[in-house]
């Protein structure tokens, strides 16, 4: 075997005419742009900006601020500028614009958009599949599925081949609009188009029936999936789960999480939900601690749906002191709380004519208790005396940190 030396693995100091890694450009205007706070002034800039400025990461950037914070008239200026000035665009900013008018219900939007993609600086493949997949959600998802299968159609003509994705997104509106024969049509005819079902194709159809009272034909499907060669996964058995639970046969809920492990799939905390979920639902509350502890022991670590079951059905019961140590526990094994977690608290300390804004700024959580406030103060909730004296107090002794309370 060859020897090496060690002074050869030394590394060698770069000579001067070594190529050099490229450093990464700073945008100094970009920059600028982020750190104005108000977004039409950063528009402003930007329209007023000498033209070398107005590139496609700067644009991108501005729009999907203006997107996010649902400034749709001002989007449209720039997006008339970005056109009219043909600025170079890439796929990811009109997916992201898509989905934006869809989460603010403005699906038709969302169309004109798709639409208009060839009249921008565009590369010649746009739209993109993956764009496509985007309107098709946004539709399907604001009650829209005409329109939806009517984009679906077009496909061809605009040189685009659907997905089993383009598939799934719109078997899942016909399951919600038509129910299951209609979308079990479509599953069927993308399969003639060669366009091969996945586990979350099946698990739509299951989901549905098994919702719907036809556990037997939600069992059915999942036997078919298997026959022809697609595994089922922790949701598939988490749906099934749930069909069971709905026709009161826990036992047989838990004993096909325990046996979907010999069939080569690993328990999740999705099959833990919906077993804490019933317990929850039928008030058995020692039950559900069995399986909280049980989940710990099998090493699969709670998230914060799993906490949000035990809250949500403590708040419920009215223990909300003991709702609040799980929301304390939660954060110290290191799991974030999520908005639903505290707007759970929120309804439950509130029914129970507590604040928990006081315990949060106890415990120096200020950020927190500035989140639950935004909360309460949109339910219309008042905080007390108790609260305000709380908030005030922790803000004030809090000298590095400036807190902008939701006050109109």
């Amino acid at each position: 075997m060859k020897r090496i030396s060690r002074a050869s693995t030394k590394k060698r100091a770069p000579s001067s005419s070594s190529p050099k890694a490229p450093r990464k450009e700073r945008l100094p205007f970009l920059e600028e742009l982020k750190s104005t706070e108000n977004p039409a002034a950063a528009l402003h800039l930007l329209l007023h900006a000498p033209p070398h400025l107005q590139d496609y990461p700067v644009c991108a950037s501005l729009l999907h601020r203006l997107a996010r914070a649902r400034l749709f008239p001002l989007v449209d200026a720039l997006l008339l500028f970005v056109r009219s000035n043909s600025v170079p665009c890439k796929d990811p900013i009109f997916n992201s614009l898509i989905d934006h008018f869809g989460k603010a219900r403005l699906p038709h939007r969302a169309l004109h958009l798709f639409l208009s993609i060839p009249s921008f600086n565009c590369p010649p493949s746009a739209p993109t599949r993956q764009t496509l997949n985007f309107l098709l959600n946004a539709l399907v998802d604001n009650d829209a599925l005409h329109e939806a299968e009517s984009s679906l159609a077009r496909c061809k003509e605009w040189n685009l081949r659907p997905n089993v994705v383009s598939y799934n997104i719109i078997i899942k509106g016909r399951c919600e609009k038509h129910g299951f024969e209609s979308a079990r049509h479509l599953f069927d005819e993308m399969r003639k188009r060669k366009v091969r079902p996945s586990v979350v194709s099946y698990n739509i159809l299951i989901g549905h029936m098994s919702r719907n009272g036809h556990l037997g034909g939600a069992i059915r499907m999942k036997e078919e999936m298997v026959s022809k060669g697609t595994h089922p996964n922790a949701v598939t058995y988490a749906l099934l789960m749930e069909g069971l639970c709905r026709e009161g046969k826990f036992d047989s809920a838990k004993k096909m999480m325990f046996d979907m492990q010999y069939q080569g799939c690993k328990t999740r905390l999705v099959n833990y939900g919906v077993l804490m979920s019933d317990c929850g639902r039928r008030g058995d509350l020692d039950g559900m601690k069995k399986l909280f502890v049980e989940m710990t022991r099998r090493r699969l670590r709670p998230d914060a749906v799993s906490y949000n079951i035990l809250i949500n059905y403590l708040c419920a019961r009215g223990g909300v002191d003991d709702a609040y140590k799980v929301f304390v526990e939660m954060q110290m094994k290191g799991c974030e709380p999520i908005a639903a977690t505290y707007r759970m608290m929120v309804d439950g300390f509130c029914r129970a004519g507590r604040a928990l804004v006081v315990g949060l700024c106890e415990g120096g959580k200020l950020d927190d208790a500035c989140f639950v406030l935004e909360a309460m103060e949109k339910r219309k909730m008042g905080l007390g005396f108790e609260g305000w004296s709380s908030l005030v107090e922790a803000c004030c002794g809090d000298t590095g940190k400036v807190f902008e309370l939701p006050i109109e």
